[in-house]
């Protein structure tokens, strides 16, 4: 038996994270914050609960994320990342595109990742998400993206914003320079898009 595996058997005894446990399941069922949903399916996730649990959370990140991003595309706002709710809403929304890109979805992956870029207004994320939709339109795979693109290794896991891929094997935007055709085909959606927004 691995150390994780008594680990997580420890924490599902522990007097006190159940407590914690119990007392967030509760919020969640009397708030609609979705960074709660999220702490509660990240833990769900860690203690290794069953499967019916999570799938059931994790369906409930992705409703309230689209709500959230629908509601924001409406009232032609931007997702604020130091709010936890909208930090959760691009979270779930990138996780979902990620998660398309690796079943080899690529129209959806491209999609999502493309109304990420035009919602959140973090510069340094918008530019690598503007490289994960141009990648997908180059017809890079999801494993020659992960290979061939990113740097993944040294991730700082105590910062919230590791959950987005942000390190590439070359700077940014030298790498979009080198998909500028690609780009250039994204950035006219973007403006179309705009557009629409304000008419």
């Amino acid at each position: 038996m691995s150390n994780e595996e008594i680990d997580i058997e420890a924490l599902k005894s522990d007097k006190e994270f159940q407590e914690n446990l119990k007392k967030l399941e509760e919020e969640v069922a009397n708030t609609n914050s979705l960074a709660k949903v999220y702490q509660l399916l990240d833990t769900k996730l860690a203690i290794q609960a069953n499967e019916d649990e999570i799938n059931e959370l994790f369906q409930r990140v992705v409703n309230d994320a689209f709500e959230i991003v629908s509601s924001k595309i409406a009232e032609g706002g931007e997702l604020d990342l130091s709010n936890p709710d909208e930090y959760s809403a691009a979270r779930a929304i990138y996780e979902h595109g990620i998660e398309r890109y690796s079943s080899n979805d690529k129209k959806a992956a491209q999609e999502l990742f493309l109304a990420l870029n035009y919602l959140i207004n973090n510069e340094e994320l918008k530019d690598a998400l503007m490289l994960h939709a141009a990648a997908v339109g180059k017809g890079y795979s999801f494993d020659d993206f992960m290979t061939k693109l990113t740097k993944v290794d040294d991730i700082d896991y105590n910062d919230p914003m590791s959950v987005f891929i942000t390190d590439f094997v070359q700077p940014v935007d030298i790498l979009l320079v080198m998909m500028k055709d690609e780009v250039a085909k994204l950035e006219e959606r973007l403006q179309k898009l705009e557009q629409a927004r304000g008419a």
